[in-house]
């Protein structure tokens, strides 16, 4: 517990005043023993080797015989008082004669006639090590002295052991000075219980507190319209220009518009983090019945124990237990379990039953506690009466006898039930199935050992280390994602102190757990990286290590195993929904739940514009169009958010508060202010417009085949008679990026993969209509093929032949041309594994009335068509790709672009007339390819 020694000792002079248990008397349980034991005391040290230090029995009238009826179901017995201290030689002198004046005596025998100067029947002061700290913190005080034997005293003196002490071979009392070294003790010493994993102890530890979370800057958006002019719009490279002026010039326009107000200014986003969640409610420790046996503890965590008749607190040894005796191993211990029995037409009362006996707890008429064979009820039946025990969820018992409070406590091997006004909860139960603690090995608990070590000499400092824990538990919600824990700038240390909430039930501890209470508390204070399991599991094993470094000594039996019982309540309690609620509470008070990214943390409001418990995260000064500089600000229609204030479009610019498109808008083309004469802006620059003249430029559309869904754009595909196309079928088309050697980018392109060729071939046709060729000038065609071995990385067959030929129009079989104008055949396959540009065929120049030419106004267009064969040998496959397809006019240098700034330029798609003698729709079933990205690769092809 959290608490100065100090502290606790000043405590334990209230506790030693308190009224007194009565004691039962019976000649079995208080039959006086006496007898010699094989172990001793040794003195430790003596200043004058003539001191009177004499040997001699030690008898006992506290001890408790064979047939006490003591824990017979736990192996726990309380053996015959007996201590044995061997002196020298010259111990057999008169004890008469005064003794030279010794500089300090230590691990004496006999009495005092000095007055104490303080008391303590603490058991954690009923030894050696609690008994010399109590004096060492007690101002005044030179020497002690504590009795082997249960409900022995520490009594504490102002004046050093030799001024008045009458050395004798008799009594359990021993007597030391202040400054004594450790005592010689003769016998077991407790079993050093081995700890059944958990936490892996790591050498880092933070800070205290953890780093405080500083929300971002908040920048409240501009009270009105922000006024700015876009930057000069720069082409990418040449723009296109009209096919048609005349047709350009009708159908111009442009459109500006002003920005319009903002719709709703929203509110300020949430700074301070969001309550981080809570998790399951995790039930109480103790509930009644047979199922929930509890061990039942005293005010000191002595546990109760069987007595004939009666119960009593478990008896210390007054003299060395054999080393194998179950008693030295207090972990281990196996105690009589109790269970509360509801009582039938009762809720507030219950029956406390002995399990090993069946027997019911009961008080009597005279103060005292008994056990009886059956139930009374909650009525007296003769003097004694059962059904008086209530409890609530830590497991505290009460008393309560016809609607008065009663306070049980315990005096030596005996208790009571007395009358009080304001009785404190002493008796505790300690469920046998208590919640369980991770498993903790000794290495663990070592190293929880030496950070208590380091702890103690820090103890105040907020600077206690721990053992940190790699297990994680949810502290923020999973939606909005990217939460994450951090330290609220108001944070409240110190609130989810496990130990101190537990002072509010039971009162001040008989143990100084300060430190591991210390380090559980600092571990709940942690926001990020510290889980509940993770600090309960370091608090587990500090505790262990506390009782571990102070109890050592057969003398100390009783001590260790209270020292122990109070681990296991308060670890209990730690694992169950007692710890789990105090984790929650240090949670709130000290982290909030913050956004990481975006990092601006907004509240949903209800109809009535108050703010509600669902959140999500924003970024207030991005371009989020529902949260523009404010949570929930909303633009006006048209407008959207820039950098977290209100402005044009992104694909619009703006001049003033005006917005517009600097590419084609006349007053500002190309940058605010620049109007032209004539009024008409292409891609930013002013244009004067020739009406009737046809404009020459690279003709074909989509010739890398980059933009392909859902199909091909611009393009078709078509199957001549027995091929069909798509997936496992003769031919499939497919959508890649194909690198034709290694080390170099990959080129968008369509690939072709004709399996298992049959004999005559497979063919398909190739389109795209309106292929502009202006009259009067000669045009060229290039393109290119690559071969592939290789698709996705894994080799695939391509053993076959493929070739290519190019139309002014779709032929009506692979092999005839029907009146259009056409190339040679263009090779590529096992014959010609390579990757290269193929052509240029020459076309020339085309006139009105060929065939396969349409014009429309001053433009001539042409259907331009590919057929393409996979021919030879019979079973073989094909794998090739075709790619940058350009009909450029002879002479013209550069490659047109057919977009307007970032929008495509409409194109007139002009509908083709029937061809004469041949259904070409009919003949040729329209083609669309599943489309699936794959990675061709031409490797170790060299360009030609």
């Amino acid at each position: 517990m959290r608490l100065p020694l100090l502290l606790a000792l000043t405590a334990s002079a209230g506790l030693a005043s308190a009224k007194k248990c009565k004691p039962r008397p019976s000649s079995a349980s208080l039959a006086s023993v006496s007898s010699v034991g094989s172990s001793s005391l040794e003195p430790s040290h003596m200043s004058e080797p003539s001191s009177s230090v004499q040997s001699a029995s030690v008898s006992s009238s506290g001890g408790v015989s064979s047939a006490s009826g003591s824990v017979a179901s736990s192996g726990i017995s309380s053996a015959p008082s007996s201590v044995v201290s061997s002196a020298s030689s010259s111990a057999a002198a008169s004890s008469s004669a005064a003794p030279p004046t010794p500089k300090q005596i230590c691990q004496v025998q006999g009495s005092r006639a000095a007055t104490p100067l303080h008391e303590s029947d603490l058991v954690s002061h009923n030894g050696y090590i609690g008994c010399k700290a109590l004096c060492a913190a007690q101002q005044g005080c030179q020497s002690f002295s504590f009795q082997v034997m249960t409900g022995g005293y520490c009594k504490l003196y102002s004046e050093p052991t030799w001024t008045d002490i009458k050395e004798g071979k008799t009594g359990p009392t021993w007597f030391f000075d202040l400054d004594c070294a450790s005592p010689v003790v003769v016998g077991p010493t407790i079993n050093k219980f081995a700890i059944p994993g958990g936490p892996a102890p790591t050498d880092s530890v933070p800070k205290v507190p953890g780093p405080v979370v500083v929300p971002p800057a908040y920048t409240p958006p501009s009270p009105t319209l922000v006024s700015s002019d876009s930057p000069p719009y720069v082409p990418s490279g040449p723009q296109s220009k009209p096919t048609d002026d005349n047709e350009f010039m009708a159908t111009y326009t442009y459109s500006q518009y002003e920005l319009p107000t903002v719709v709703d200014e929203g509110y300020p986003p949430v700074t301070t983090g969001i309550p981080l969640q809570s998790g399951e409610p995790l039930p109480c420790v103790l509930s009644a019945g047979q199922d929930h046996p509890f061990t039942l503890l005293n005010e000191m965590y002595i546990p109760l124990v069987s007595r004939t008749g009666s119960i009593g607190p478990m008896l210390q040894p007054t003299e060395a237990p054999a080393p194998d005796d179950p008693i030295l191993k207090p972990l281990e211990m196996v105690l009589p379990p109790f269970y509360l029995k509801p009582v039938a037409g009762h809720s507030d009362v219950y029956d406390m039953v002995y399990e090993q006996t069946g027997e019911f707890v009961a008080w009597n008429s005279n103060g005292e506690v008994t056990l009886v064979p059956s139930s009374t009820g909650p009525l007296l039946a003769g003097d004694v009466i059962t059904s008086v025990f209530s409890f609530d969820c830590m497991g505290t018992i009460f008393v309560t006898i016809a609607s008065n409070k009663y306070q049980w406590s315990t005096k030596g091997q005996s208790c009571s039930i007395t009358e009080a006004s304001t009785p404190k909860n002493n008796m505790k139960a300690l469920p046998v199935n208590f919640p369980k603690p991770p498993p903790l090995t000794n290495e663990k608990v070592k190293r929880a050992a030496e950070l208590l070590a380091k702890a103690k000499e820090l103890k105040g400092s907020k600077q206690m280390k721990r053992v940190n824990t790699n297990d994680q538990e949810p502290q923020c919600p999973s939606q909005p994602p990217g939460l994450f824990s951090g330290t609220k700038p108001d944070y409240e240390m110190d609130q989810g102190n496990f130990c101190e909430d537990l002072n509010k039930w039971w009162g001040l501890s008989p143990f100084d757990f300060d430190v591991a209470c210390g380090l559980q508390s600092l571990c709940f204070d942690q926001c990020s990286g510290w889980s509940f399991a993770g600090c309960t599991a370091i608090f587990t094993a500090a505790m262990y290590a506390t009782c571990l470094n102070e109890f050592d000594n057969w003398w100390d039996v009783l001590t260790a195993a209270a020292c122990t019982a109070q681990v296991h309540v308060f670890t209990g309690f730690a694992w169950s929904g007692t710890g789990k609620n105090l984790y929650n509470k240090a949670n709130k008070a000290m982290c909030r739940c913050f956004c990481g990214n975006p990092p601006d943390t907004c509240v949903y409001l209800n109809d009535k514009g108050e703010m509600t418990d669902d959140f999500y995260c924003a970024n207030l000064h991005s371009d989020d169009d529902n949260n523009c500089g404010n949570c929930g600000r909303l633009c006006g229609a048209n407008s959207a958010c820039n950098g977290g204030e209100c402005g044009c479009p992104k694909n619009s610019h703006q001049c003033g508060t005006t917005c517009l498109d600097l590419r084609n808008n006349p007053n500002h083309c190309g940058k605010c202010d620049n109007p032209c004469d004539p009024k008409y802006c292409i891609g930013g620059e002013c244009y004067a417009p020739k009406p009737d003249e046809c404009a020459p430029d690279q003709a074909v559309w989509n010739g890398k085949f980059e933009v392909w869904s859902p199909s091909f754009k611009n393009w078709t595909f078509a199957a001549f008679p027995g091929t069909t196309l798509g997936k496992d079928k003769n031919m499939e088309l497919l959508a890649t990026d194909y690198t034709w050697q290694a080390g170099q980018p990959a080129v968008s392109a369509v690939g072709f993969k004709a399996t298992n060729i049959q004999q005559g071939g497979f063919h398909l046709l190739v389109t795209q209509k309106n292929v502009k060729m202006c009259p009067g000038f000669n045009y060229e065609l290039k393109f290119n093929l690559g071969y592939v071995n290789e698709v996705n990385g894994a080799g695939v067959t391509s053993n076959a032949d493929c070739k290519v030929r190019w139309l002014t129009g779709p032929p009506s079989s692979p092999d005839v041309n029907d009146g259009y104008r056409s190339s040679g055949w263009y090779t590529i396959g096992a014959s010609n594994p390579t990757y290269k540009t193929f052509g240029p065929w020459a076309v020339g120049n085309v006139v009105e009335g060929e065939k396969g030419v349409t014009k429309v106004k001053a433009d001539l267009f042409v259907e331009l068509s590919a057929v393409v064969s996979c021919f030879q040998p019979v079973g073989g496959h094909g794998n090739f790709i075709m790619t940058d397809i350009q009909m450029n006019p002879v002479g013209f240098v550069g490659k047109r672009s057919e977009t307007f700034g970032n929008e495509t330029l409409s194109i007139p798609m002009i509908e083709k007339a029937g061809v004469k003698g041949t259904d070409m729709e009919a003949l040729l079933k329209s083609y669309t390819p599943e489309f699936e990205v794959v990675a061709l690769s031409g490797k170790n092809l060299g360009r030609k």
